[in-house]
């Protein structure tokens, strides 16, 4: 099945100015840098905006939309998990809105995701510089459904791989300030003697 026959496909909000950013701002703003490959949106590091009117609602995302980098070598997609609030992208972004009675957000951001696709996506990005990846590729991306219950399997065992890559990566890190820290100690004990 074609992605356009499960997902309404748009790209985010194309901002005519930099953006300001205002701490009491109702409107949340992702972009490029506040992703990241295992831990998600990274909601803390979000621009806020006030008084923001895009002239149109389709630019606001919902829970269970699947966003996706279009620009660059890391065409990466995640899903806009629930209570953000009112929020939108930059247009560097394009931006899928499933149909969940057929398919699970979390299994289509797996998907988009995976070496198969980003293999696709790798000879359908347009660009010399910066590949660019267009709505029309992404609309004529083929899209294995299995069932319901099989996506959601799919997609727990990522989300737990994901989260294991990360618990190892803190602990990585943690080990490196101690031992920073114990060699420091001992640097500068020698050097008073």
């Amino acid at each position: 099945m074609k992605l356009k026959e499960i997902a309404e496909i748009s790209s985010g909000y194309s901002f005519r100015s930099k953006i300001k950013h205002d701490p009491a701002g109702e409107t949340k703003v992702i972009q490029m840098s506040d992703m990241d490959k295992y831990e998600g949106i990274l909601v803390d590091k979000l621009q806020r905006l006030s008084n923001f009117d895009p002239r149109s609602s389709r630019y606001f995302l919902e829970a269970g939309d699947v966003i996706m980098i279009s620009k660059g070598y890391n065409i990466d997609a995640f899903v806009i998990p629930k209570g953000l609030g009112r929020v939108v992208t930059v247009n560097s972004f394009l931006v899928m809105k499933p149909n969940q009675n057929k398919i699970y957000p979390d299994y289509l951001a797996w998907f988009l995701n995976s070496k198969r696709t980003q293999y696709f996506f790798r000879q359908m990005a347009a660009g010399t510089d910066i590949p660019n990846l267009s709505i029309k590729a992404l609309e004529s991306l083929d899209v294995y459904l299995p069932s319901m219950n099989d996506q959601y399997l799919i997609s727990d065992i990522e989300r737990l791989k994901k989260r294991e890559v990360y618990l190892h990566q803190k602990i990585t890190d943690k080990k490196e300030q101690l031992v920073d820290e114990l060699l420091q100690k001992k640097f500068d004990k020698l050097k008073s003697k």
